[in-house]
């Protein structure tokens, strides 16, 4: 209310139109009478309403979340929803420095790094905290000079909740050492955002000399440049190797990224660490990160290739097959590695995938006479984490495409060529 009331004072100012929204998370008694009291507000003032009813418990037992991280989801849909319906360009949230102390607090306590001791922003894409620098006493006494009315949920007494004791026993016993304790908090919200500024610099930095390669669900980095950086470096970059192949850092903490360290900066030439949903693998010049935790498939495998699509499960992918006239192909292929084209005359059909075996040879393109597939990958600098979980195209006599890597020279396109195989691979995540 102190926000509404402030920002609806100073409208013509920042040349703003504003409008109400509310959300009853149906869990108190007295909520549906808030709603009310909120849509009477926006009225006073002559502003436009929005004011919805959800029930959270259902949602939270559906989503299988606790009651406020559930609450908070649904709340943050429906003010991105009612924003994009009303084209407003900016969402202004109510929170003060003491939300952002308790907040800060809250994530010590569990567990976390930079991220998430840099608290609340004030500005975060369309959210705005107008409020983020007064502490709730100030706001309260605004309030009071100001006649504003507000209503009170008596659930912020509960302290069965964790933020509630933070804000009912914690705070106030710290406040009996620092009587600004709510400041310093927040202050130390800046200096964790400063120091996230910092680890983002010598990330972007580094980054492009350290990451060898990067895919949906896959990274590879160079092992001695990371293995030369200084420890705490080390333990940046592998933390953002790690959220970047998994996609976030979920269930991990310090002790894995340790552990990933170690492994990276020990004596043996090959290692392997499972983490929660990831797998990394080391050899002598390199550090792949696969989510999932995928493991090349165990022993032989071989899947059939007919005309259309077919599931590669084995390497992870799915591979299409089609054939085409000569007059069908573009003059330029798209130079993506996981599309071929080659002379059909020159394939012995039926096509299948499989995995590689010991004797295998191949002539890759370029090249008039075969050579051991393994010379070739290595020479190609096709790691090792990556050579047993590769699929080959094959007709009857012959390895035909290395699918991702290298077509075979054999069966290249020519001046006589009038069929022309067209396959495509696509990575599926697994």
């Amino acid at each position: 209310m102190a926000l509404l009331s402030a920002l609806h004072a100073l409208s013509s100012d920042l040349h703003c139109e504003l409008a109400v929204a509310h959300l009853d998370h149906g869990l108190r008694p007295s909520s549906a009478a808030d709603a009310r009291f909120v849509e009477e507000q926006a009225a006073s003032l002559g502003l436009p309403v929005m004011s919805e009813r959800c029930d959270v418990r259902s949602e939270a037992a559906a989503r299988r979340q606790g009651i406020e991280e559930a609450a908070r989801g649904v709340r943050r849909a429906f003010l991105a929803r009612v924003a994009a319906e009303w084209g407003a360009a900016r969402i202004a949230l109510g929170h003060t420095a003491d939300d952002q102390a308790e907040t800060v607090l809250f994530r010590l306590a569990r567990g976390t790094g930079w991220d998430g001791l840099c608290g609340m922003a004030p500005v975060s894409g369309p959210i705005i905290r107008p409020l983020l620098f007064l502490t709730r006493g100030e706001v309260r006494q605004f309030a009071a000079d100001q006649g504003i009315p507000w209503r009170e949920d008596e659930t912020n007494s509960d302290v069965s909740f964790a933020r509630n004791r933070i804000r009912e026993r914690v705070l106030p016993e710290l406040a009996a050492i620092n009587s600004d304790v709510v400041r310093t908090v927040a202050r130390f919200a800046d200096i964790a955002g400063d120091m996230r500024g910092t680890e983002r610099y010598v990330v972007d930095r580094l980054w492009g000399d350290i990451c060898e390669s990067e895919n949906s669900g896959s990274l590879r980095l160079a092992r001695t440049r990371v293995a030369a950086l200084p420890p705490s470096v080390q333990f940046i970059v592998l933390r953002e190797a790690i959220c970047r192949a998994r996609g976030d850092l979920r269930g991990l903490g310090r002790s894995h990224v340790a552990a990933a360290r170690r492994l990276v900066e020990g004596e043996d030439e090959r290692g392997e660490l499972h983490l929660p949903r990831l797998r990394l693998l080391v050899s002598r010049g390199s550090i792949d990160f696969l989510a999932g935790g995928r493991r090349p498939p165990a022993g032989p495998w071989l899947v059939p290739l007919p005309l259309g699509r077919t599931s590669v499960a084995a390497a992870g992918l799915s591979v299409e097959i089609s054939l085409v006239t000569r007059g069908e192909v573009p003059t330029t292929f798209t130079g993506n590695p996981w599309e071929e084209v080659a002379d059909a005359d020159a394939v012995r059909f039926p096509l299948v995938a499989r995995g590689r075996r010991d004797g295998d040879r191949f002539a890759p393109l370029g090249m008039e006479r075969d050579v051991r597939l393994k010379s070739f990958l290595i020479n190609a600098r096709v790691p090792v984490v990556e050579r047993d979980r590769l699929a080959l195209v094959c007709d009857q006599e012959k390895i035909v495409w290395v699918a991702g890597v290298r077509l075979s020279d054999r069966v290249k396109l020519r001046d006589s060529t009038q069929r022309v195989l067209v396959m495509r691979a696509e990575e599926v995540v697994q």
